[in-house]
């Protein structure tokens, strides 16, 4: 039974939680704590799986709560859950945070945001890799990018579409646009793929301090990486490998998930590199003059790979399901059962594979299944998805 923390320091929340939650009793361990330390103490006694937390308390506010959750249990999952008047105290807490509710929060939207989270254990059965995926809440970005962005947002008049366009370049930046616009602060009543329509939805001023003020994205320093891996070289790839598959998906809502899916299909191999670094190490060299895929050889050092690694942690940051369920399988599409057609998930692999072929990897260790998109009736379509790819390819990389 999972075990899950609530804290506010107004008892009328806490009574209203504790109603409107009843029926959880049976699936869910529950306890309400009235203030910051308490809900530590608690916490000393007993791990929880899940902390849901008002921000502005006396004492001991919600990110200071959640930052000493972070580094005291890192593999509890950490939610906010917080007015509109608190949005500004709220996107403060980007740093400690996974996802972020908005009160009055539904029964529903609440329990399923909680389960999501509980359920991600299915993906990464390691408690040593959850917990050091719990700490990870950004991503480093390229200094290319990120200075193209600090310049975008410093002009007197800043051109929303201009930051957008570069927000779609690197994975760091795109993922955490992403889990914040999805959050419910924003009232949307979909959930959003789309990284143009993202950062409109955020507005220059939310992505300026997330930028400038609170410091999220970090210029990645080249120099503390091996030489054998790249990357700019990798955000190349994903960039490329998610303007193919937004091509394969024509249809709008499906075709901006299956270019998010394919911008973070390897989002792992970044988690690996800037935050595992000795398990990383050992991979490279496991690797090194050896004709294998690079997910193969992370399964023998540790048991999983950079594909689960990467949905582990975006699902933790609450994206959207399909996309998750993309990078998970994107190596073996087949593991997903009964899928009734071609969709987010086989466009990622496919353009995977595509865009590993026009970056002249080595034939053998392109892991097309054409098995796999004979039985969803779409192989025929390989000549033309091989067209896009190497159109894609020779293009100017900007517009999605």
């Amino acid at each position: 039974m999972k075990r899950i923390l609530f804290v506010d320091d107004e008892p009328n929340i806490l009574d209203g939680l504790k109603r409107m939650l009843r029926p959880q009793r049976r699936v869910w361990d529950m306890a309400f704590a009235p203030s910051g330390q308490e809900a530590l103490t608690a916490m000393a006694a007993e791990p929880f799986d899940v902390v849901v937390t008002d921000m502005k308390m006396p004492g001991m506010n919600g990110a200071e709560l959640l930052a000493q959750v972070k580094a005291g249990h890192p593999g509890t999952v950490r939610i906010v859950l917080s007015g509109h008047a608190d949005m500004e105290a709220s996107m403060r807490s980007v740093s400690v945070s996974h996802q972020f509710l908005a009160k009055p929060c539904e029964a529903d939207a609440l329990r399923a945001a909680v389960d999501r989270a509980c359920g991600l254990e299915v993906l990464l059965r390691e408690p040593s890799l959850q917990e050091a995926l719990g700490s990870v809440v950004e991503l480093p970005t390229l200094p290319r990018v990120y200075n193209s962005l600090t310049e975008a947002l410093s002009k007197e008049e800043v051109d929303i579409s201009e930051v957008g366009s570069i927000v779609e370049e690197d994975v760091g930046i795109a993922a955490k646009i992403l889990q914040l616009v999805n959050t419910s602060f924003f009232g949307l009543r979909i959930e959003i793929a789309d990284l143009r329509q993202a950062t409109t939805y955020l507005g220059v001023t939310t992505i300026r301090d997330l930028v400038l003020s609170y410091g999220m994205f970090q210029k990645f320093e080249g120099s503390v990486m091996p030489s054998a891996f790249s990357i700019e070289r990798e955000q190349s790839h994903a960039f490329l490998a998610a303007r193919i598959a937004k091509r394969i998906l024509s249809e709008k809502m499906a075709g901006e998930q299956a270019f998010l899916a394919a911008m973070l299909h390897d989002v792992g191999k970044l988690v690996l590199a800037t935050h595992l670094a000795e398990p990383f190490q050992t991979i490279l060299q496991a690797g090194a003059g050896v004709e294998r895929p690079f997910h193969a050889v992370e399964r023998e050092v540790l048991g999983t790979s950079h594909a689960e690694i990467g949905a582990y942690l975006l699902g933790l940051w609450g994206m959207p399901y399909p996309v998750v369920e993309a990078v998970a399988h994107h190596h073996h599409p087949r593991r997903v059962p009964e899928q009734p057609a071609f969709g987010v998930l086989g466009a990622t692999h496919v353009a995977d594979a595509l865009a590993r072929e026009q970056g002249g990897c080595d034939p053998e260790l392109i892991e097309l299944d054409e098995q796999y998109l004979q039985t969803l009736g779409v192989a025929e379509r390989l000549p033309e998805w091989r067209a896009i790819a190497a159109e894609e390819a020779g293009a100017e990389p900007e517009a999605a």
